[in-house]
């Protein structure tokens, strides 16, 4: 009977310490790149909060390495918009009001090569969403596999009126036939808990934030555009909203699951905070 009940017991520590090892984070490395700046005003991202004053800010690209392959979260502008050329591709009119500025070296292909990357390594580009400066560049990687909300491709395809100006669709006018896996709400990439999509639609229809758990680090959340700035945290409604009401709740979820966890919010387009993040070159 002992040796029965220790036998037991010797199988239920075997199996609890194989369950913890299941679900240990995986070594996973998260680094920011800078992919250009638009120029704009101040007015889109701050709902009547300084509207008319022009600013430039940072558009970021995020590589993480898993042991299940490179994930890329958003690819920035177009490459044929660098180096001055915005308004031969977006054309003047839309280029008055979101002006790309970027060198050709920071163009997502080039930035991931100065990381020590080669496009084709990228095995997986999560989309926070389509607008220009977000997945600018998905043809860059006619072979990976595509991760986005599977609203945020009707979206796209088919937008809404008041919303069609910052969906490109030369930057994915053949891209039907890529490998897309079509999300709908959260979704835990690899099953571990390490990398997972978190649903905060508002800014677009199909938008989606990123949640990183990392083994030094701890908990990143990469807001994209749910939340532009630290403004829009302290309360400051997003200018650029498919639906206020949806955006608003999406920046008090991300809030909530950062401090349930004791993590970090990044936010898309904070050039304090993009500046501050470029200082440490690999998060772990």
């Amino acid at each position: 009977m002992r040796k029965g009940w220790k036998g037991l017991m010797a199988a239920l520590a075997i199996s609890a310490g194989a369950a913890a090892q299941a679900t240990e984070t995986p070594d996973i490395k998260l680094m920011q790149l800078s992919v250009g700046k638009i120029e704009l005003d101040k007015g889109f991202m701050t709902a009547m909060v300084d509207v008319g004053t022009k600013i430039k800010i940072p558009v970021p690209a995020y590589v993480i390495q898993h042991p299940r392959g490179l994930v890329l979260f958003d690819t920035g502008m177009n490459q044929a918009t660098a180096d001055g050329n915005c308004a031969n591709y977006w054309g003047q009119g839309l280029c008055g009001a979101f002006n790309s500025i970027q060198g050709r070296d920071e163009v997502i292909d080039r930035q991931l090569k100065a990381a020590g990357f080669d496009v084709s390594d990228v095995k997986y580009v999560v989309y926070s969403h389509f607008h220009l400066d977000h997945a600018g560049n998905i043809k860059m990687f006619p072979n990976a596999r595509h991760v986005v909300q599977k609203a945020e491709l009707r979206a796209a395809w088919w937008p809404e009126k008041f919303q069609r100006a910052a969906y490109v669709m030369k930057d994915f006018d053949t891209t039907r036939d890529y490998d897309f896996i079509q999300v709908e709400g959260d979704f835990d990439l690899f099953g571990d808990g390490s990398i997972v999509l978190l649903d905060t639609k508002g800014h677009t229809q199909g938008h989606q934030s990123l949640q990183v758990k990392l083994k030094n680090t701890g908990m990143v959340l990469l807001a994209a555009d749910a939340i532009y700035t630290g403004e829009n945290e302290a309360g400051v409604i997003p200018g650029i909203t498919w639906n206020t009401n949806d955006s608003m709740r999406a920046i008090d979820r991300l809030k909530q699951i950062r401090d349930a966890n004791q993590g970090q919010l990044w936010y898309s387009h904070d050039a304090q905070q993009h500046a501050q993040n470029a200082k440490t070159k690999v998060f772990d």
